[in-house]
C-alpha cells in the first residue's frame, strides 16, 4: 500500500493542493467579473506563470527527498494536465480557453523545476567540496 507520508510532508502537500484549488477557483470566475486591464496588458499570462510557478514550488517543498528526475517529470506532467483541464473547463463559465495560457502555465512549471535542479546540482557540488577539500 502506498503511504503518502513516506514521500510527502503532509503539511506542505496540503498547502500545495489548497493553493492549486484556490488558483483553479480563481480561473473559473466568470469573464464579466475579470478586470479588462488584465487582458489588454498581458498581465494574465504573467499571472499564469507566477501561479503555476508557486504551485510547482509548493509541490517540490512537499517532497520528503530532493526532487529526482522522475518526481520532477511527475510534477510537470501532473500539473500540466491540471492546467489543460483548467483550460478545457473554462467555457463552462463563459471564459475562453487559450493555448497561450497553457504555455504560460508550462513556463511557470519549467522555470521552477529547472531552478530546483540547478540548486540541487550546486548544493551537491558544494557539499562535495566541503567534505573533500582540495590538497595544496
Amino acid at each position: 500500500m502506498l503511504k503518502l507520508d513516506n514521500y510527502f510532508d503532509i503539511k506542505w502537500l496540503v498547502l500545495a493542493v489548497t493553493f492549486a484549488v484556490f488558483v483553479l477557483i480563481l480561473t473559473h470566475v466568470p469573464q464579466e467579473f475579470i478586470p479588462s486591464q488584465l487582458h489588454k496588458s498581458g498581465l494574465d499570462k504573467l499571472q499564469h506563470v507566477v501561479a503555476y510557478g508557486i504551485i510547482t514550488f509548493l509541490f517540490i517543498l512537499s517532497l520528503k527527498n530532493s526532487p529526482s528526475m522522475l518526481s520532477s517529470l511527475l510534477i510537470f506532467f501532473t500539473l500540466l494536465a491540471i492546467g489543460m483541464a483548467d483550460e478545457i473547463t473554462l467555457p463552462l463559465v463563459n471564459r475562453q480557453a487559450s493555448y497561450a495560457d497553457l504555455a504560460a502555465d508550462a513556463i511557470g512549471l519549467v522555470t521552477v523545476l529547472l531552478f530546483s535542479a540547478v540548486c540541487k546540482y550546486r548544493f551537491r557540488n558544494t557539499k562535495k567540496r566541503i567534505s573533500r577539500p582540495d590538497k595544496p
